[in-house]
């Protein structure tokens, strides 16, 4: 029982059963696994991907898919498919090729399902937005310039 007038008790720090249940060698399989799927297979581009999915693709449940993304990656689902969706959208923003394109389209390009949640996001990983980011790899964006009217 606690001590003194509150009845304070000690924090205990113990871990949940299923986490000592995978073993090491399993979390670093389903650390693999996963990689493979978000990164590899670009399912980070998916809208609606969800844990919930990815648990099913790898014939897993989502409890030993939430102690992976702890243990092995220091975050969760979003956090890790928002870091990848980010890193793309980093690359598509400096590249020469997509300058013309919309940041509102790079977002959609590389996952999110809203503009907020990427300049959200994106604002988290890199303390600038997407507009920032761009001008300063690229320049300011040149407007074509039209003859005046006589």
């Amino acid at each position: 029982m606690g001590t003194g007038k509150y009845q304070i008790a000690e924090l205990k720090v113990s871990t949940a059963n299923y986490q000592d249940i995978l073993g090491d060698e399993r979390k670093d399989m389903l650390r693999d696994r996963i990689l493979e799927i978000i990164v590899g297979d670009k399912k980070y581009r998916e809208k609606n991907y969800t844990a919930s999915k990815l648990a099913a693709e790898l014939g897993t449940n989502l409890r030993y898919i939430s102690a992976v993304m702890t243990e092995r990656f220091h975050t969760n689902f979003n956090g890790l498919m928002n870091k990848h969706r980010i890193e793309e959208a980093m690359k598509l923003l400096t590249a020469e090729e997509y300058s013309e394109i919309s940041i509102n389209e790079i977002s959609e390009m590389v996952g999110f399902g809203s503009r907020q949640a990427f300049y959200a996001s994106f604002f988290r990983f890199l303390n600038t937005t997407p507009r920032e980011f761009r001008v300063r790899h690229l320049g300011p964006k040149k407007r074509k310039k039209y003859p005046k009217k006589a």
